[in-house]
């Protein structure tokens, strides 16, 4: 039941809920967003760059650059990568695989979306889109069913030609895979070449004759059970187009005559002939058959245990033709050049020189002599991290050049300088578009936000800046997690987190704690990519860590105890969308699942929920000593678990989300439960059909309100998921995989933009079906901390670094208006004095004025407005008492008044009617008590 203490937060001052509607939160109206409208997302960080595998310049602007983030959207700089700023927010996805700038029309932008770089936690998208102002806005153009393209690619005169490459659904056949061919600038499309197996990845265009045309073609799949690598199924390989893409042969002379996977081409521009190809194919080369001298003794069988001989390398590498293609060389099979051919295969020739050419993996390669041989021109760990994914040099001149790598996008302008040492790079530190997998907080005091960024590590932010903003000072790599796995910080010890499979990490220090180790199963251990490693919220000593069983530690991860048996399903089969390549295909977990969630109850600590990506939904009463299987009957095998949380409000009650894109059904579902498992209701009314969910969470104080992650977005449920509705707000498309509630503020993780924070949810927890009828409200503030709020100490941080928003100073303060009406919002103490009061009283004419100024308008505070207009809206009141008059002349001082602590009362006036709440500003608890 909900804590009597809590209840007006779901009646607001009505008490007009009743029965099974208090009970479950549920209210009698919809809810308008009108009435959350002043709320906002912030963003904090990391700015560290997420994965980017598409970047391209603007011919004949040096300065001009795009990149797309595999679910961060498209980025833009005109000052060579000093300053990046986003020009895809407004767009329903922000996963993308390719992009491209018309040669002969530099404003025009054509974007592919659906990553190409097929891990696992691939995004993936919706088509292609274009843009005819440079970025400004965008038409979506159709292909909405390709999920993955990897390449477009533009006639260099004509705008209006286009081919576009598209790899198609990850999971199942489906016909919009392949090679389309647009004449009209996207209107319309035909597919020219693949099948509904055979999609494509590479496609490029002879500068020189627009009707010869090169594409790579590509089937692959992955299965729903771990894999590290998507397959390479039959049907891949290099063809070729001499009329503009109505026809098409493939090249097989010195290519690999079979299982062809991911390919790179690339055309030489001073010497259309020269072409340039890096393959994929594991297909082993088959040894040399040598004719054994007569006499010689017949071969001998190994001895049983014997370690089998190494296999042949695979015939993938690096190839060449100076013939158009009708004849090809491989130069190198140096799996520097083509290992993971799945991931990277991308190659790209100088604009000057055809015998110079760079070939992207975990380094950069690069060759002076036409391919014969290659030196590491970039480096792993610098000058962009590692795993280089795309190159584009400039036409006009070749020493200025942009990277895609894991970790971001980098440009130089010193190309040809003959030690790759001595260049020069643009910084990968200002994207903030990391991956992050989950969300936890550090209990320091301001919290931090911790997780694991993919492909970089894991990574601690500030939720409030040490100085006037959230900037690089704010944010550190730390040890535990990796890049993958989950960091939770432990609240009986502030600044130390676990990680990975419980490792313990210190903050402060950088250091691990020693004596940690990692559990062991009764049998060897599978794991995902990402294993959970979950606190009780009931015992907070208590830390669990799931592989395929359970297990669980008291004593600081020193040691562990299996707590279940194998909890995932014994045989789960083969799902019927896959492909015999895929169907086929096994990882270090053969074909069996894993524990992919694990739920605590945070009101009994022997209550625990798992969840597994095969299917299954256990559960146990006495910590594990027994197990119930309680999987929704509706869910079939490879229906992954995403998360569970267990009700803070209720032991019989718990939520699923559930993710059936690997089974080829993209459709949201998240379960409820209120009787233990005995029975589940499907509660996904309002989220949008055919995007699937990575999250559910319970707020901690409301009963009822929920909050859910899909692929694209963020939402909310007033009545205990009966219904959503969106809570984007400013929060870009991006994939949404973790909330923390933690205090007032709501943390999200998205896997493609870093963390955000929504300040202060106390406006959806008081939402009622009075605030509904009523035509003003309002909400009642939660109680604040005078926050000593540190600044730049007389030197602003520059403007065009990397920085985001520290949260309000201050008390909050939050109303909302039904229609625009005469607003007053007044501050009162405890003796009824006015302390503030908005709108505020018009500023009097200073003796400043017509005197040149001095300060940067950059570094002084923006006015604040104060808005009456329908709609709900935020006011913030900083707890000083007001200054005394400035000294003419001399600029605002900043914390002059005395700090106020204390009970407080706001007053809000509408059309005559007045309402009040009350309120308390605490100290800041870093500041010993006196010591002001």
């Amino acid at each position: 039941m909900l804590p009597p203490s809590l209840r007006g937060l779901l009646r607001g001052e009505a008490g007009d809920t009743l029965g099974e509607a208090l009970d479950h939160g549920v209210l009698g109206s919809p809810v308008s967003p009108d009435l959350y409208s002043g709320l906002r997302w912030r963003m904090i960080g990391p700015f560290r760059g997420g994965r980017v595998a598409a970047a391209t310049g603007v011919p004949g602007r040096s300065n001009d650059f795009y990149f797309g983030a595999v679910n961060g959207g498209v980025w833009k700089t005109i000052d060579g990568g000093r300053v990046w700023t986003p020009v895809f927010d407004g767009q329903s996805t922000a996963s993308i695989g390719a992009i491209a700038v018309a040669q002969s029309q530099p404003d025009t932008v054509y974007v592919g979306s659906g990553e190409s770089t097929l891990r696992d936690s691939v995004g993936y998208g919706n088509g292609v889109y274009k843009s005819t102002d440079a970025g400004r806005t965008w038409t979506h153009l159709g292909l909405d069913e390709t999920h993955h393209i990897g390449k477009i690619a533009i006639d260099p005169k004509n705008p209006n030609n286009v081919f576009v490459a598209a790899i198609g659904k990850l999971y199942a056949a489906n016909k919009e895979r392949g090679i389309f061919r647009s004449r009209d600038g996207g209107r319309s499309w035909e597919k020219v070449l693949g099948d509904d197996n055979v999609g494509a990845v590479e496609v490029v265009i002879d500068p020189s004759n627009s009707q010869v045309v090169y594409a790579g073609l590509w089937n692959t799949r992955r299965p729903p059970w771990f894999t590290y690598a998507p397959t390479n199924g039959p049907g891949g390989g290099i063809f070729k187009s001499i009329d503009g893409g109505s026809t098409w042969s493939r090249l097989t002379s010195g290519l690999p005559k079979e299982a062809i996977g991911r390919t790179g081409i690339a055309i030489a521009p001073t010497n259309p002939n020269r072409i340039y190809a890096i393959v994929d194919c594991l297909l082993p080369e088959a040894p040399p058959q040598v004719e054994p001298p007569l006499g010689a003794p017949a071969p001998q069988p190994s001895p049983a245990g014997a370690r089998p001989s190494s296999p042949p390398p695979g015939q993938g590498g690096f190839f060449r033709s100076d013939d158009a293609g009708a004849t090809w060389t491989r130069l190198s099979n140096d799996p520097a050049l083509w290992g993971r051919g799945w991931y990277f295969e991308k190659v790209a020739v100088d604009a000057k020189n055809p015998d110079i050419v760079l070939v992207p993996n975990v380094g950069i390669q690069r060759s002076t002599d036409g391919g014969k041989t290659f030196s590491l021109w970039a480096y792993r760990g610098s000058p962009g991290g590692d795993d280089y994914h795309q190159i584009w040099i400039s036409p006009e001149n070749p020493n200025i050049l942009i990277v895609a790598s894991d970790q971001g996008t980098i440009i130089t302008r010193n190309a040809r300088t003959a030690d790759p040492r001595a260049m020069t790079w643009s910084s990968w530190l200002n994207q903030p578009t990391a991956q992050v997998y989950h969300a936890s907080v550090d209990y320091r005091f301001p919290y931090w936000v911790v997780g694991a960024q993919q492909d970089s590590g894991a990574v601690a932010v500030r939720s409030r800046g040490k100085f006037a903003q959230i900037s690089q000072r704010d944010w550190e790599p730390i040890g535990a997690a990796g890049e993958s796995g989950y960091a939770t910080g432990d609240p009986l010890h502030p600044g130390v987190i676990y990680g990975g499979e419980g490792s313990r990490w210190d903050l402060e220090t950088n250091l691990s704690v020693p004596n940690t180790a990692a559990p062991k199963g009764t049998e060897t251990d599978r794991a995902d990519w990402t294993q959970p490693l979950v606190l009780s919220p009931a015992d907070p000593h208590a830390l669990y860590y799931a592989s395929q069983f359970l297990f669980k530690t008291t004593d600081g991860a020193r040691t562990w105890t299996q707590i279940s048996r194998d909890l995932t399903r014994p045989d789960p089969s083969i799902p019927p969308n896959l492909d015999a390549t895929a169907a086929a295909a096994t990882d270090r977990n053969g074909k069996r699942g894993v524990i992919y969630a694990v739920a605590p109850s945070p009101l009994r600590a022997p209550v625990i929920w798992i969840g597994t990506d095969d299917g299954l939904i256990q559960m146990t009463t006495d910590d594990g000593t027994t197990w119930r299987d309680v999987t929704p009957p509706a869910m079939t095998p490879w229906s992954r678990v995403t998360g569970i949380e267990a009700s803070h409000f209720d032991a019989e009650t718990a939520y699923a989300s559930v993710d059936r894109h690997q089974l080829q059904d993209f459709a949201p579902y998240i379960y409820r439960t209120r009787d233990q498992g005995r029975s589940w209701q499907r509660i996904t009314a309002g989220l949008p059909a055919g995007v699937y969910v990575h999250v559910i969470k319970e707020d901690l104080l409301r009963r009822g309100l929920l909050f859910a992650g899909t692929e694209r977005g963020a939402f909310v449920s007033f009545d205990d998921g009966d219904h959503w509705q969106p809570l984007q707000r400013n929060l870009p498309a991006t994939s949404v995989r973790d909330f923390v509630v933690y205090g007032n503020d709501l943390i999200v993780a998205t896997h493609g933009r870093g963390f955000w924070v929504m300040d202060d949810i106390s406006a959806l927890r008081q939402v009622s079906d009075q605030v509904l009828q009523a035509d003003a409200w309002l909400f009642r503030p939660a109680d604040a901390i005078n926050f000593i709020q540190g600044d730049d100490n007389g030197t602003p941080f520059q403007r065009d670094e990397p920085q985001a928003q520290n949260p309000p100073e201050g008390a909050v303060l939050d109303f909302y208006l039904k229609a625009a009406a005469p607003v007053t919002l007044e501050i009162l103490d405890a003796t009824g004095k006015v302390l503030r009061k908005w709108p505020a009283e018009p500023p009097t004419a200073t003796a400043t004025r017509g005197r040149l100024p001095r300060v940067s308008p950059l570094w002084q505070p923006v006015p604040e407005v104060f808005s009456t207009a329908a709609g709900m809206h935020r006011v913030v009141w900083r707890p000083v008492a007001p200054s005394p008059p400035a000294t003419p002349g001399a600029g605002p001082r900043r914390g002059a008044g005395e700090r106020l602590t204390g009970t407080f009362t706001a007053r809000l006036t509408v059309n005559g009617g007045v309402s009040t709440q009350t309120f308390t500003v605490r100290q800041d608890p870093r500041v010993e008590p006196n010591s002001r």
